[in-house]
């Protein structure tokens, strides 16, 4: 419950995304159908609509997670913003099933779904993450948003800063929405995971297995 991972709409809606800017051609789709894809359609509904409409009856958290990483902007970027490179770092994911890419020639998304199991006590739980990924790699950033039930919304925007020392500093700017009941446990559990799954992309960027 917090991809993206883990892991946004509340009282007052915060918005972390920003609008793609103007391509010159219609989006190129690749479409890779899979067992999943129907929750990802059904899980994205929601979203939509719930981001559409905002429930009085929600509550929101926000976090900024930076980390600075002893490597070169274009680098880091390029690791960082490859979905299938949290796999084993991320503490609950699992896997990261692919349903579309599109590009624009400026921008391209990728829709999917994150498996995680999410630990609740003695247990995990099976969580289906549903997201949508929007990589802007000429302003290096990029955003995602996703959906898990029971309607916990998490969007995010990851901004990438080449500091001019060969280091660069990416900030996660993350907001949870949800039940109120759900809110502590979705933004601490979602947070812990995030600076776990940063910790080590820089450390594997640093030391050179990414």
């Amino acid at each position: 419950m917090k991809y993206l991972v883990g892991c946004a709409l509340a009282l007052s809606f915060t918005v972390v995304s920003a609008p793609a800017a103007q391509a010159d051609s219609a989006p190129t789709c690749t479409e890779s159908p899979n067992s999943y894809t129907a929750g990802w359609q059904v899980g994205w509904a929601k979203y939509q609509a719930a981001t559409k409409s905002p429930s009085s009856g929600t509550s929101s958290r926000t976090a900024d997670l930076p980390i600075t990483i002893n490597a070169p902007l274009a680098k880091v970027w390029t690791v960082y913003s490859n979905l299938r490179n949290d796999i084993g770092r991320h503490p609950f994911l699992k896997d990261i099933i692919l349903h579309r890419t599109c590009t624009d020639g400026v921008t391209t998304t990728n829709d999917f779904t994150a498996l995680e199991n999410v630990p609740m006590g003695s247990v995990d739980y099976p969580a289906k993450t549903q997201a949508e990924q929007i990589l802007y790699p000429v302003e290096h950033y990029y955003t995602t948003n996703s959906y898990d039930d029971p309607g916990v919304i998490t969007q995010q925007k990851i901004t990438f800063v080449d500091n001019g020392n060969g280091t660069t500093t990416v900030n996660e700017h993350i907001v949870f929405t949800t039940n109120p009941l759900l809110l502590s446990f979705t933004a601490d559990n979602g947070i812990s995971s995030h600076q776990a799954y940063q910790a080590a992309l820089k450390r594997d960027i640093e030391n050179g297995t990414l």
